[in-house]
């Protein structure tokens, strides 16, 4: 794993627009701690219901934190939340201590399944999108694979712009009122 993350610090450090793959759960908790410490302004997240093991890891949540911590802000959308296992996350926990303070976080859910447009299948798929430059889709989301860059403003646009149109019509997750 080692020699996986000097891979991902040296494609940042270089401004490498090249894109590259993880395969599982320990290089996505890799790649999406680095997008979160590289990160200015705002990491867009689309995915199921954050409450798998690699959001729910210490690493993770201290990566998204130190983000919020710097002045960041999140914006997700959720598309199978579950508010029972969001009350036991230490994510979510964190995250509403966040909104309690007044901080850019906004959670939103929707029945949006995404997937490829060139997918004939129709496999559904989630990503992370930090300002408009990096980004991690998850082509599968039981296996964690995914196609990852932390130089690519073209397609970081595209997910962007899809991300804003569906979090329109999202309907909004009360963090606070969630551990009331």
């Amino acid at each position: 794993m080692e020699e996986y993350r000097k891979f991902i610090a040296d494609l940042v450090a270089r401004n490498d627009s090249r894109s590259f793959l993880n395969s599982d759960e320990d290089h996505a908790r890799e790649v999406l701690v680095q997008l979160f410490q590289n990160a200015k302004s705002v990491v867009r997240i689309f995915a199921g219901s954050l409450c798998s093991s690699v959001p729910s890891s210490e690493e993770y949540v201290t990566a998204l934190s130190d983000f919020i911590d710097r002045g960041g802000q999140i914006r997700v959308i959720l598309n199978a939340f579950n508010e029972e296992q969001a009350k036991t996350s230490n994510l979510f926990k964190r995250l509403a201590y966040y909104s309690a303070t007044g901080r850019p976080i906004t959670i939103k859910r929707s029945t949006i399944k995404p997937y490829l447009a060139n997918d004939r299948e129709q496999k559904e798929v989630h990503f992370t999108v930090g300002d408009e430059n990096s980004y991690r889709i998850e082509t599968d989301i039981e296996k964690r694979t995914a196609n990852c860059s932390f130089n690519n403003p073209t397609l970081s646009k595209i997910y962007v712009q899809f991300f804003e149109e569906i979090f329109k019509e999202a309907d909004l997750v009360d963090l606070v009122d969630l551990f009331r």
